[in-house]
C-alpha cells in the first residue's frame, strides 16, 4: 500500500467516528427528556424493545451508536439491564439493513453523492438556527453525512486494504481458512469500530471473488463478533448497570457464533438458495447470511436470555445498598445533560432509600449493627454527588435539564438535613423515643419511611398526611406540657422529648420535600393548599420545640 492508500483508509475511518459521534450527540441533544421517556414506553415488553432497538438502528444507520446511547442511559440508571438488552438484540437485527443498502445500492452509487448535501444542509442548520430542537437535528444530519462519506472513502480504499489481508490463499485452507476468515472479520470490525464499514468493506470484496461464499460467511460471523468491542471499551470505568449490559452483548455474539459456526454450510446454502432465487449476487447473497445470524441469536435470547442475565449478575455485582461505592455517577455521562441528571437522580434515590431504611429501624426500635455503617455511606455518598453535580454544572446547554437539576441539588441539602433530623431521633434508647414521640405519632410517621409507600401516596394524600402529622404532634405536645405542669413529669425530661417530637416532624417534612423531587406525585397540589400545608414551612411551636430553651416564652 501506498502512503496515499493508507491515508484515504486512516482518513475513512477518522470520518467514520467522527460522523458516528456527532450523530450521537445531535441526536440526544435533540432528543432531550423526550428520549428517556421514548425508551421507556418502548420498552415495556420484550417485543416493543426488539422494534424499538431494529427501528433506531435502521434509522440511524449504526447499531454502535445506539448501543452506545443504550449503554449510556442504562450507565445512568434510567433504563434497567433486561430492557436495554432486548434493544441490544433489536439493534444487532436493525444494523443488517446496512449490509442491504450495501449490497443493493451501496455497490452502484457513490456515497459522498448522499453525503455532501447531508453535510452542507446540516451544518448550515447547526450554524443559522440559534437555538432549540432543530439546531441539534443539523448537527446529527452533519454527522450522518460525514458518517457515509467514510464509508465512500473506505470503499474506495478497499483494493489496497485487499492487499493487506490475503483473503485469496484464506480460500484454499479449508477449516483454518474459515477460523482466520473469523479472526480477520473480528479484526476488521475492532480496528474501525463499526460492523457496518466491516460488512460494507466485505460485500465490496466479495463481488470481486477474491475469497469463497463460506469464507465470507466466516467473516460476517467475526464482524459480528468483533462489533462486541465497542460495548467493552464503553464500559470501561463504567458502573456496574453499563458492564452487566455490555458482557450480556458479547455473551450473546459469542452463544450467536458459536452456534452459527456449527451451522455454518446449511445457512450458507439457505441464504445462497434465496438469493439466487431472487437474482441476486454473493453479496446479496452474504446481506441475507447476515440477516440470518442476526435473527438466529433473537430465537436464541427469547429462550435463553434469562439464564443469560442471571450469569451476568452473578459476575458483574452491584454495589450493595449500604456501599459507599456509587452506582450510576461516572464521567462517562458527564458529557450528556440528560444522562448526568439522570445518573444523578439515579443515585440520590438509592441514598434516599438507605436514610428511610434507618428511619424504619429506629422507629421499629429494631437493632440493627449496619446503621453506622450506613451513617458513613450516607454521609460519602452524598459527597460524591455534590462532587458530581459540581461536575455536570460546568457542562454548556444544560436546556431543559436546569429545572431538575436544580430541584435535585435543593433535594440534596434536604437529604443531609434529614440525615440529622434521623440522626438525633436515634440518641435516645428504644423506650425514650417512644415515650416521647407516642404510638399515634410513631405510626403516622412509619407511612413515610418507604419509597413504594411513598410512590403510591397522591399529592393530596401527601398533604393530608403531613397535616395529619401535625395535629398528632401538637396533641402529644399539650400531654407532655400538661404532664409538666401537674408536677408528674421532669422538665429536663421533658425538654427533650419535645425536642424529640419537633425534630421527629421536621425529618417527616424533609422526606415528604425530598419524595416531591425524586417521586413526584400525580396530582399536583394548588398553590393556596402549600401554602396552607406544613410540607414547606416552619410553624411557631415546631420552632419552640427546635429550641427548648425558648419553649416556655414561645408557648
Amino acid at each position: 500500500m501506498t502512503f496515499t492508500d493508507w491515508a484515504m483508509s486512516l482518513g475513512g475511518i477518522g470520518f467514520l467516528l467522527l460522523g458516528m459521534g456527532m450523530m450521537t450527540e445531535g441526536l440526544k441533544a435533540a432528543a432531550g427528556d423526550s428520549l428517556r421517556s421514548i425508551l421507556e414506553r418502548s420498552t415495556q415488553t420484550r417485543m416493543r424493545a426488539l422494534v424499538t432497538g431494529f427501528s433506531l438502528t435502521a434509522l440511524v444507520q449504526s447499531s454502535s451508536a445506539v448501543i452506545m446511547t443504550t449503554l449510556g442511559f442504562t450507565n445512568a440508571g434510567m433504563l434497567g439491564m433486561r430492557k436495554a438488552a432486548w434493544l441490544v438484540f433489536g439493534s444487532n437485527v436493525g444494523t443488517t439493513m446496512t449490509a442491504w443498502i450495501v449490497a443493493l445500492i451501496g455497490l452502484k452509487i457513490r456515497l459522498d453523492m448522499i453525503a455532501m448535501p447531508l453535510i452542507g444542509i446540516g451544518i448550515l442548520m447547526h450554524l443559522l438556527i440559534r437555538g432549540g430542537r432543530f439546531k441539534h437535528i443539523g448537527y446529527a444530519m452533519a454527522g450522518f453525512g460525514i458518517l457515509f462519506f467514510g464509508l465512500g472513502t473506505l470503499r474506495d480504499a478497499f483494493d489496497s486494504v485487499a492487499e493487506v489481508f490475503p483473503v485469496e490463499q484464506i480460500a484454499a485452507a479449508g477449516l483454518w481458512g474459515v477460523a482466520l476468515g473469523i479472526l480477520i472479520g473480528a479484526a476488521l470490525t475492532m480496528l474501525i469500530q463499526s460492523s457496518s464499514a466491516a460488512l460494507a468493506i466485505i460485500l465490496t470484496a466479495a463481488v470481486t471473488g477474491v475469497f469463497t461464499p463460506l469464507v465470507g460467511a466466516s467473516l460476517v460471523i467475526g464482524a459480528n463478533l468483533g462489533t462486541t468491542s465497542t460495548s467493552v471499551l464503553a464500559s470501561i470505568g463504567a458502573t456496574a448497570n453499563a458492564k452487566r449490559l455490555a458482557w450480556v452483548h458479547v455473551s450473546e455474539k459469542i452463544f450467536t457464533g458459536t452456534i452459527a459456526l456449527a451451522l455454518l454450510w446449511p445457512m450458507w446454502k439457505l441464504a445462497d438458495l434465496i438469493s439466487d432465487m431472487a437474482g441476486g449476487t454473493i453479496a446479496t447473497g452474504l446481506a441475507l447470511y447476515h440477516t440470518l445470524f442476526n435473527v438466529l441469536g433473537v430465537l436464541l435470547m427469547w429462550f435463553f436470555a434469562e439464564h443469560l442475565f442471571r450469569f451476568v449478575e452473578r459476575m458483574v455485582k452491584q454495589p450493595d445498598l449500604s456501599s459507599e461505592t456509587a452506582r450510576y455517577l461516572d464521567k462517562t455521562v458527564l458529557s450528556s445533560p440528560v444522562m448526568g441528571v439522570g445518573a444523578m437522580h439515579s443515585e440520590q434515590k438509592r441514598v434516599f432509600k438507605q436514610l428511610l431504611r434507618r428511619g424504619r429501624h429506629i422507629l421499629a426500635l429494631a437493632d440493627d449493627e449496619r446503621d453506622g455503617h450506613d451513617e458513613v455511606n450516607t454521609s460519602t455518598l452524598m459527597t460524591k454527588i455534590a462532587d458530581f453535580s459540581d461536575e455536570l454544572g460546568k457542562v454548556a446547554g444544560m436546556g431543559n435539564q436546569s429545572e431538575l437539576y436544580l430541584n435535585l441539588n435543593w433535594a440534596l441539602r434536604e437529604m443531609r438535613e434529614l440525615r440529622l433530623n434521623l440522626n438525633a431521633l436515634r440518641k435516645p434508647d428504644a423506650n425514650g423515643l417512644h415515650d416521647a414521640l407516642g404510638e399515634a405519632l410513631v405510626q403516622l410517621l412509619s407511612q413515610l419511611m418507604g419509597s413504594g409507600q411513598l410512590k403510591a401516596l397522591s399529592a393530596i394524600e401527601r398533604s393530608q398526611l403531613m397535616k395529619a402529622i401535625k395535629a398528632e404532634r401538637r396533641t402529644r405536645r399539650k400531654f407532655l406540657l400538661a404532664q409538666l405542669e401537674q408536677g408528674s413529669a421532669d422538665a429536663t425530661l421533658t425538654t427533650r422529648q419535645l425536642t424529640l417530637i419537633a425534630n421527629a416532624e421536621d425529618a417527616a417534612k424533609r422526606v415528604l420535600r425530598v419524595a416531591g423531587v425524586l417521586y413526584p406525585a400525580q396530582e399536583a397540589i394548588a398553590t393556596d393548599e402549600l401554602a396552607a400545608s406544613d410540607i414547606g414551612r416552619p410553624d411557631s411551636d415546631a420552632a419552640a420545640d427546635a429550641h427548648p430553651d425558648s419553649a416556655v416564652d414561645a408557648r
